[in-house]
């Protein structure tokens, strides 16, 4: 059964339902990250089924949750049978940013979500734009970096050799990225 809430101000897209798996209500998620944590660690998840927008959203409470085939099974509260998982098929689904694990021993690591609208700065000060999407090439992931005086979005890899410091803590008003890239390239 799910409980009567309103959606918190911070859900973050995880990924969709593709499909009901077995005959016991589950309902398979293609999620959108390689390393779907959150999905594993939410309590609830909040339903989108299209075409409505995230506020019209539902929770529902995790019973079980387990990776299958490059897919994340969830067990929810009030689905116990194969036609309930099926009514939620392609609902967009969503987690509270609040839920996301938090990995204290790893300051190198970062959900993308943290990085969208940060700045983007090179070692000698100079303002490359601000985030506006990250992307995956197989090999790495990419800043997608926009400044208002560009037409093209640059492109800069998000590596070690490339990425000098970053700075996502929200309290602190000097929030940023810094680059070893140059204006022109």
């Amino acid at each position: 059964m799910t409980q009567v809430m309103s959606p918190p101000a911070d859900l973050i897209l995880v990924g969709h339902i593709l499909d009901a798996q077995g005959i016991r209500g589950l309902v398979k998620i293609k999620p959108y990250s390689k390393d779907p944590e959150a999905l594993f660690s939410a309590p609830t998840v909040w339903l989108v089924k299209p075409p409505a927008v995230a506020d019209s959203s539902r929770p529902y409470l995790v019973k079980t949750a387990k990776e299958h085939s490059g897919h994340v099974l969830l067990g929810l509260d009030g689905l116990s049978d194969r036609d309930q998982a099926l009514a939620l098929k392609g609902s967009a689904v969503y987690v509270s940013r609040e839920d996301f694990p938090e990995d204290e021993d790893d300051q190198d690591s970062f959900y993308w979500v943290d990085l969208i609208g940060l700045p983007v700065l090179n070692l000698q000060g100079q303002a490359l734009g601000l985030v506006v999407d990250l992307m995956d090439n197989g090999a790495q992931s990419i800043l997608c970096v926009r400044a208002d005086d560009q037409k093209d979005d640059r492109l800069i890899p998000f590596i070690q050799s490339v990425i000098h410091s970053v700075n996502k803590n929200p309290e602190d008003p000097d929030r940023k990225i810094v680059v070893d890239w140059q204006l022109d390239w």
